[in-house]
């Protein structure tokens, strides 16, 4: 039943485009909490760095969740042996274009690196495409969607795989 909750949740905001109702908010408290609960049951072991001092976050606390536990989710499932999952969060400034397409000012850069299998050069221009997945049972709705939140947050995701 939770299975089909979650992915209700992910076509609605993927659809509609479900606008953020932003919030102040401590973005390391939701990323921890999101991920343990995630790996729960799992022989995956999450490893935080959050920055000290970091900026408090202004952002829709649910679609934030939702992208950190995508992220998870697919992190967990290309590690079926078990293996870390890093999570690091800091303070950055935009001064100019880069990444592209964000506007001058103040972000937090979260980056998520597991031990997993990586993903197939082939594969990673297509991997936020809605529908796309390279796994069998998999919707291809997780990373469309988790690319669509921070997008309307006006952020930027990017993928590297080795």
């Amino acid at each position: 039943m939770n299975r089909a909750v979650g992915l209700t949740k992910q076509l609605l905001t993927f659809a509609k485009g479900g606008q953020p109702v932003r919030e102040d908010f401590s973005l390391d408290t939701l990323v921890e909490d999101t991920v343990r609960f995630d790996l729960s049951g799992s022989n995956v072991m999450p490893v935080f760095h959050p920055a000290d001092g970091l900026w408090p976050a202004r952002a829709d606390r649910g679609q934030l969740q939702q992208v950190f536990s995508n992220l998870t989710v697919n992190a967990r499932q290309a590690m079926p042996d078990g293996g870390r999952l890093y999570v690091t969060l800091e303070n950055t400034t935009v001064s100019n274009e880069k990444p592209p397409h964000l506007e001058k000012g103040k972000y937090i850069k979260v980056t998520v690196r597991d031990e997993g299998i990586g993903v197939e050069p082939k594969d990673l221009d297509r991997i936020f495409d809605p529908y796309f997945s390279t796994k069998q049972t998999g919707s291809g709705l997780g990373l469309a969607t988790t690319y669509s939140i921070i997008t309307k947050h006006g952020g930027h995701i990017g993928v590297d795989s080795t």
